[in-house]
C-alpha cells in the first residue's frame, strides 16, 4: 500500500494522491456495524490527536464503513505539509462526501495563502459565508475578466456596514483596478449614512477621487443633519444632477421614516411650490409611498396607486393590496390584484382575496368558483375558503405502508442516506443535516426518492429531516400526517400543557414552526432551542417560576426549554385575555406590536387584520401556526377548531389587554 506521508519529500511530487484513498483492502466479514462505529470513534479520536501511525493500523478495517471518507479528510489535514495543493485537490475530488465546515475553512485558508485562485473558484462558489464570498470574489477578480468579477465585488461592497477584515484584500484590489469607482463609493456612503454609521461614511468619503463628488459628500452630511431646510434650499439645482437627486431621495426617506405623516405633508408642500422639479423625482415619491405602505398610513394606498405604471412593480402592487385590505377598500384590492403579473395574482393568498373582493362586489358565482377550488388546499387560505363555503377541511391522508425492503434499497443505492444513518447513530445530527443539504442539491426533482426518504427518516426518529424531505418531494400531501406533523417529546408537552393550561396541540404548533423539533437549534438572533427562547426572556421566565437562572447551554435541554417556552406563552395569553392570535404576535414580534398595529390597521375583519400585518415574518408565522394548531388538534383529538374561531380578535379583548 502506497502511503504518501511516508515517502521522502522529493518523491511526493510524483506519487499518486489517489493511492491514499483507494487502495482496496477488504473489510473483515465478521465485523458488525456497531463494531465499526466503535472503531470509527477511536479512529476519529486518533486523527484529532494527529496520531497517524495508530490510525493506519486500523484503516483497513474501516474501508467499507460509510463515514470512511471523512477519516481520509482528517488524514489529509494531519499530514498536509507533505502534499501539494494539486494532490489534495485530487484526493478531495474523489471523496464523495460534502466537506465539513472545519475542513473547508482550513482548505480555503491554505489555498488563499498560496493565492491558488482556480482552486478557490472550484470549491467555494455559492457560499453564504461573507468571508468566503470575499475570497471567491477576489479569486474572480484575479483570474477572470473584470465584467465577470464585477457583480460579485459590487454585491459585497454595497452594504451599509463594515465588512469582515477578510474582505479588505478584495476591496483594496478592486479600488486599485478602478472596479470600485467614485460612483460605487458614493452609493455605499448613502447606505452607511442611512444606517447612521458616521465613521464608516467618513472613511468612504476619504476614498473619493473626484473633487466634485467630494463636494456632494459634504452636502450629504448637511442633509443628514437637517434634511428639510437643506432640500428646500437646493431643490431646483439638485434635480439637475444624479448626485443631487440621490440627496433629495436620501433626505426625504430620512424625514418620512422618522414621521410618515410629516414626510408626506412636506413632500406635498414641495410639490405645490415647485411641481416641475418634483415631476423629475418619481423614484423619490416611490420611496415615500413605500414607507407609508410599510407603516400602513391611512393615505398609503392613494400614494401607491398614483405612481407611474413603470414603478408599480411586484412589491408596490403587494403593498397596494395589503393597504387596501387594512382599510377594507375592496375596489382597491381588486385593482391591485388585477395589476399583478399572472404568476403573482395566482398565488393562493391573492386568489383568496380576489374571491372575497368579487363577492363583496356582487360577483358571487365567480367568487364561489375560486373559493371551492381553494378549499381543497391544506393551508391557511384553504381553511379560510372552506369556512367561507361551509365545507370540511381537507386534512387526512394516509400514505403507503412502510416497506422495510424499500428502505434497505434506498440505503444501498444512495450512500448519503447510509452516512446520514451513521451520523444519527453517532449523535451528530448537524453532520446529518449537512449531508441532507448536499443530497437536496444532487437529487433535485426526484420525488419518489424524497417520499421514501421522509418515511425512512421518520422511522429513525429524525423528525426535521423527515419533514424537510417530505416538502422537498413536492408531494408532501401523499405522506401520512404523522410524518409531516410528528409528536416528539410527548411526555414533556403533556406535563406543561397540564401545568400551564395551554392545549398540547398549541404547544406542538408553536414548536414545529419555531424549531422543526431541533432541540439545540440557534437562530441568528440568538433564540435557542425547541421554543426558540432568547436568553434574556428565558431568564425572566425562569425567575418568575422560581427556577435557576438558565445558561445558553441549559436552553438546549428539551424539558427546560419546553417548560420555559410554554410558561412564556401562557403569560402572553393572560395578558391578551386568552387570545391566541394576539399572543402569537407577542411571541414572535413582541407584546407591544399588537396595539401598535391595531391602531394603524382599521380592518374589522380579523383575517384582513392578519393579512395586513406589516412584518412579513410575523404575518406568515401566524398563518402557519394556526394551520399547525388545527392539524395537531385533529391528530390528537380526532376533531378540530375552525380557523375562523382562532381569528376572532375583538376590540373588547384588546381594550382589556395589557402590552407593556
Amino acid at each position: 500500500m502506497h502511503r504518501l506521508y511516508l515517502l521522502p519529500q522529493r518523491l511526493i511530487v510524483v506519487a499518486l494522491a489517489g493511492a491514499l484513498l483507494f487502495t482496496i483492502v477488504p473489510a473483515q466479514a465478521s465485523t458488525t456495524l456497531n463494531e465499526m462505529r466503535v472503531a470509527y470513534r477511536e479512529a476519529d479520536h486518533l486523527l484529532n490527536q494527529k496520531k497517524v501511525n495508530s490510525w493506519l493500523k486500523r484503516k483497513a478495517a474501516l474501508k467499507q464503513y460509510p463515514l470512511y471518507h471523512y477519516l481520509i479528510l482528517k488524514e489529509v489535514r494531519a499530514t498536509h505539509s507533505q502534499y501539494s495543493n494539486s494532490q489534495i485537490d485530487r484526493i478531495i475530488s474523489r471523496v464523495d462526501v460534502p466537506l465539513p465546515s472545519g475542513f473547508s475553512r482550513w482548505w480555503l485558508n491554505r489555498i488563499l495563502s498560496h493565492k491558488d485562485w482556480n482552486l478557490i473558484l472550484k470549491y467555494f462558489a455559492g457560499s453564504k459565508n461573507t468571508e468566503t464570498q470575499c475570497a471567491y470574489a477576489l479569486a474572480m477578480l484575479r483570474s477572470k475578466p473584470g465584467e465577470q468579477a464585477s457583480p460579485y465585488v459590487e454585491a459585497l461592497w454595497l452594504v451599509g456596514r463594515s465588512q469582515p477584515e477578510q474582505c479588505d484584500p478584495l476591496f483594496e484590489r478592486a479600488l486599485q483596478t478602478g472596479m470600485i469607482d467614485d460612483s460605487l463609493i458614493w452609493k455605499r456612503m448613502l447606505l452607511t449614512s442611512r444606517r447612521n454609521q458616521p465613521k464608516m461614511t467618513g472613511y468612504l468619503s476619504g476614498l473619493l477621487r473626484s473633487k466634485e463628488v467630494k463636494q456632494w459628500g459634504n452636502q450629504l452630511n448637511r442633509v443628514h443633519r437637517n434634511p428639510k431646510s437643506t432640500i428646500k434650499k437646493n431643490l431646483s439645482n439638485w434635480v439637475e444632477s444624479s448626485y443631487g437627486r440621490d440627496l433629495i431621495k436620501y433626505g426625504m426617506v430620512r424625514i418620512t421614516r422618522k414621521n410618515p405623516k410629516d414626510g408626506a405633508e412636506y413632500w406635498q408642500s414641495l410639490k405645490n411650490r415647485n411641481p416641475g422639479a418634483i415631476s423629475r423625482l418619481a423614484e423619490t415619491e416611490r420611496e415615500i409611498a413605500q414607507i407609508l405602505g410599510w407603516r400602513r398610513h391611512k393615505s398609503a394606498y392613494k400614494w401607491l396607486a398614483r405612481l407611474p405604471e413603470s414603478l408599480q412593480d411586484k412589491s408596490i402592487l403587494e403593498l397596494m393590496a395589503r393597504n387596501a385590505l387594512a382599510t377594507e377598500n375592496w375596489s382597491g384590492v381588486l385593482n391591485a390584484i388585477n395589476l399583478m403579473p399572472a404568476a403573482e395574482a395566482n398565488r393562493p393568498e391573492w386568489n383568496y382575496w380576489h374571491a372575497r373582493a368579487l363577492h363583496h362586489n356582487g360577483r358571487h358565482k365567480e367568487a364561489e368558483a375560486i373559493l371551492v377550488s381553494l378549499a381543497n388546499r391544506r393551508d391557511f387560505y384553504g381553511f379560510l375558503a372552506a369556512d367561507q363555503m361551509g365545507l370540511d377541511y381537507n386534512l387526512w391522508q394516509v400514505g403507503k405502508p412502510f416497506d422495510s425492503s424499500n428502505f434497505r434499497s434506498l440505503i444501498k443505492k444512495e450512500p448519503a442516506v447510509a452516512r446520514i444513518r451513521e451520523w444519527l447513530a453517532l449523535r451528530k445530527p448537524y453532520n446529518a443535516r449537512r449531508e441532507l443539504n448536499h443530497l437536496t442539491n444532487s437529487r433535485k426533482g426526484d420525488s419518489d426518492f424524497w417520499l421514501q426518504a421522509s418515511e425512512l427518516f421518520h422511522q429513525w426518529g429524525w423528525y426535521d429531516g423527515a419533514i424537510r424531505s417530505a416538502y422537498t418531494s413536492g408531494k408532501h400531501d401523499k405522506i401520512d400526517l404523522s410524518v409531516t406533523y410528528p409528536s416528539p417529546y410527548l411526555n414533556n408537552v403533556r406535563r406543561e400543557a397540564i401545568r400551564s393550561s395551554v392545549p398540547e396541540h398549541w404547544i406542538y404548533g408553536i414548536m414545529r414552526q419555531e424549531s422543526l423539533f431541533i432541540h439545540d437549534i440557534r437562530s441568528g438572533a440568538d433564540a435557542i432551542g425547541l421554543m426558540q427562547l432568547l436568553p434574556s426572556t428565558a431568564r425572566r421566565v425562569a425567575q418568575r417560576n422560581g427556577l435557576k437562572r438558565p445558561s445558553r447551554k441549559d436552553l438546549s435541554n428539551a424539558s427546560l426549554n419546553i417548560r420555559l417556552g410554554v410558561s412564556y406563552f401562557r403569560s402572553l395569553l393572560d395578558r391578551t385575555k386568552g387570545n391566541p392570535v394576539n399572543s402569537l404576535i407577542g411571541y414572535n414580534a413582541g407584546p407591544k406590536r399588537i396595539k401598535q398595529w391595531k391602531s394603524s390597521i382599521k380592518a374589522s375583519d380579523p383575517a384582513m387584520f392578519v393579512e395586513s400585518i406589516p412584518f412579513t415574518e410575523t404575518r406568515n408565522y401566524i398563518k402557519k401556526i394556526l394551520v399547525n394548531f388545527i392539524i395537531y388538534e385533529e391528530i390528537h383529538n380526532s376533531e378540530h377548531t375552525r380557523i375562523r374561531d382562532y381569528l376572532e380578535i375583538s376590540d373588547a379583548q384588546l381594550a382589556s389587554s395589557t402590552y407593556e
